[in-house]
């Protein structure tokens, strides 16, 4: 029996939870194996029950035959009428499923007791009767449970991810960058001497703080990201002038890799406040993106000049150290721990490191 071909990254995302339908998706391989395994199962309880003396594994080989037959069947067409089951409402789902299973049951038994000698098969019709009934009546207990299960674990998987964006909103509502008094400031200085300039630096602060507003479901291009770090940074360097220097190593495969909004502008305001601002010559910060083929992930890195005689260099301050906290966090709640952020102190440089793995970089993947 052959499966319908795997479905592309954008399609399987719309299913499962995010479609609605509490069934899970029975075409992937794990499943299938898990199937499998607890229809063997099933077919060893039943072949206790029923086997003739001497003849155990002959009629456990027969009830394996026809309880993989039932259960594969039945995933099979589940699998491909899963498209169809997620328009309706999971009670309606739920009831077809039922029958399908059910019906599908009733018609191996059938072609069974026709062409099958199974063990201790009555051929009268008493028996042919009893046989049917028999097996529906497994079939639905089993068929209940094995819903029952799928429905739950959708609704445990339901109840998680609402409890994981609410901590992300949690999280993201905290995000509000820190130099807003300072730009605040900036621009009130500008407005009467450089009208223009002020006018721009609006235009910066307006863009970062759309950013902090936006949906945290929603993940952006890389490149917009670099676009709101620009701005923010453009409106540091209206403060700290020529102390502030960027070198900006961005590969242009990475561009469109969709990631969270600001996960990396707080890991650039940190090294302005925590490395540049504190240096009377102030320094360069290096910010690279690029993909590490080899371990298949996307690599987000921020190096900065720290001052070793400031103890933010040696020990995070309790500011920096939250920001490096909620970012931890963010990408532990969207990622599912496959993402993490790092950070080594060392002769006289900071540097934090974020990576996310390639395959989960697609819009599909939040």
């Amino acid at each position: 029996m052959k499966l319908p071909a795997r479905q592309s990254s954008s399609q399987k995302s719309q299913q499962g939870p995010l479609d609605g339908l509490f069934l899970p998706d029975l075409c992937t391989i794990r499943i299938l194996l898990l199937v499998i395994v607890i229809a063997e199962l099933l077919a060893f309880v039943l072949a206790l029950a029923a086997s003739r003396p001497g003849q155990g594994w002959q009629d456990l080989g027969l009830i394996s035959l026809f309880v993989q037959w039932v259960a594969l069947c039945s995933v099979f067409l589940l699998c491909i009428s899963r498209p169809w089951l997620a328009r309706f409402g999971n009670i309606q789902a739920g009831f077809i499923s039922f029958a399908v299973i059910n019906v599908i049951t009733l018609l191996v038994s059938e072609l069974t007791y026709s062409y099958i000698s199974l063990p201790g098969l009555d051929r009268s019709t008493a028996g042919h009767i009893d046989f049917l009934l028999s097996n529906v009546g497994i079939s639905v207990i089993v068929s209940i449970l094995t819903l029952r299960y799928f429905y739950l674990q959708f609704q445990s998987g339901v109840s998680m991810r609402a409890e994981s964006m609410s901590r992300i909103e949690a999280l993201q509502a905290r995000i509000r960058p820190h130099f807003l008094f300072n730009s605040m400031n900036i621009i009130a200085s500008l407005t009467r001497s450089d009208p223009k300039l002020a006018e721009q630096a609006v235009e910066n602060l307006s863009q970062v703080f759309r950013a902090s507003l936006s949906d945290v479901k929603k993940k952006i291009p890389l490149r917009e990201e670099i676009s709101i770090c620009k701005s923010y940074l453009q409106i540091e360097a209206l403060r700290l002038g020529k102390r502030l220097n960027i070198d900006w190593q961005v590969g242009n495969d990475v561009e469109h890799d969709m990631i969270p909004p600001l996960i990396l502008q707080p890991l650039i305001e940190n090294a302005v406040i925590h490395g540049i601002e504190p240096l009377p010559g102030g320094g360069t910060i290096s910010i690279s993106a690029k993909h590490n083929n080899t371990e298949q992930v996307l690599v987000l890195e921020v190096t900065n000049p720290c001052d070793e005689l400031n103890d933010d260099c040696i020990a995070p301050s309790k500011g920096n150290q939250l920001a490096l906290n909620n970012i931890n966090a963010r990408l532990e709640a969207l990622y599912e721990g496959s993402s993490h952020l790092s950070v080594v102190r060392n002769a006289g440089q900071y540097i934090a490191t974020i990576e996310i793995p390639i395959a989960m970089l697609s819009e599909a993947a939040q």
